[in-house]
C-alpha cells in the first residue's frame, strides 16, 4: 500500500500544460484584437477628412447681386416719326392697349385715360401682354402715322417706342400700345426702372 500511495504522489499533474497554452493564445488574440481595432481608428480618421471650404465662397455668399430686369427685343424702325405732320382726331385713333409692364391694371388706368379724359373712344383693352417688357412700344403701320402722332402728344411716348412696322394697313386697322416697365403712370416721364440690390445669404445681417 505505500507503494501504491508513493507512485500517485510522484504522477504529473496532467492539466498544467493545457493551462498555459491556453493562456498563451488568449493572450495573443487580445493582441491581435487590439492591433486591428488601433488600425481600423486609423483608417476611419484619414477616409474623413474635414472637407474644405471653397475659395471665396463667403464672399459670394455675401456679395450683394442686383436684380434682372427684362430686356425688350428691339423692333426695326421702318420710316423716321415727323411729329409736325398732320394729327388724327382722337375720336379716330384706333389703338389696342396691352400691359407688358409687369405691374397690375396699367392697362387699364390708361385707357380709362384716354377714353374719359382724351376722347380716345375706339381705343380698346387687350389685356396682359405676352411676356414682360423694359420698354414701352407702339407698333403702326405707316399709313396710320397721323393716328401715332395724336397718341404720342397725348401720352408723352419717346421717339425710341415708336415702330411703324404694323401689316394692317386697311382704314380700321389698329396700333398696338404695349406699356412697359418704363411707363410710370399718366404724366409721368418714361424711364427705365432701377435695378435693386438683393441681399446675398449667409451673411447674418438682419
Amino acid at each position: 500500500m505505500g507503494t501504491r500511495g508513493r507512485g500517485r504522489r510522484r504522477a504529473p499533474a496532467r492539466g498544467g500544460p493545457w493551462l498555459g497554452a491556453a493562456a498563451a493564445f488568449l493572450l495573443v488574440a487580445v493582441a491581435v484584437f487590439a492591433y486591428f481595432v488601433v488600425r481600423g481608428d486609423r483608417h476611419s480618421s484619414a477616409a474623413e477628412p474635414a472637407s474644405p471650404t471653397p475659395v471665396g465662397s463667403a464672399s459670394r455668399a455675401c456679395t450683394p447681386t442686383a436684380a434682372t430686369t427684362p430686356r425688350a427685343t428691339p423692333l426695326p424702325r421702318a420710316d423716321a416719326f415727323a411729329a409736325g405732320g398732320k394729327h388724327a382726331a382722337p375720336i379716330d385713333v384706333r389703338v389696342t392697349v396691352l400691359n407688358g409692364s409687369g405691374t397690375f391694371g396699367q392697362a387699364e388706368s390708361v385707357l380709362s385715360w384716354l377714353q374719359n379724359d382724351r376722347h380716345f373712344l375706339r381705343a380698346s383693352n387687350g389685356g396682359p401682354a405676352a411676356h414682360t417688357q423694359a420698354a414701352t412700344s407702339l407698333v403702326y403701320a405707316p399709313v396710320h402715322v397721323d393716328q401715332a402722332r395724336t397718341l404720342v402728344a397725348a401720352l408723352g411716348l419717346p421717339e425710341s417706342a415708336l415702330h411703324a412696322t404694323g401689316k394692317d394697313r386697311s382704314a380700321t386697322g389698329r396700333m398696338v400700345l404695349t406699356l412697359g416697365q418704363d411707363f410710370h403712370g399718366i404724366g409721368k416721364p418714361f424711364a427705365a426702372p432701377v435695378p435693386t440690390a438683393s441681399v446675398g445669404t449667409g451673411c447674418g445681417g438682419s
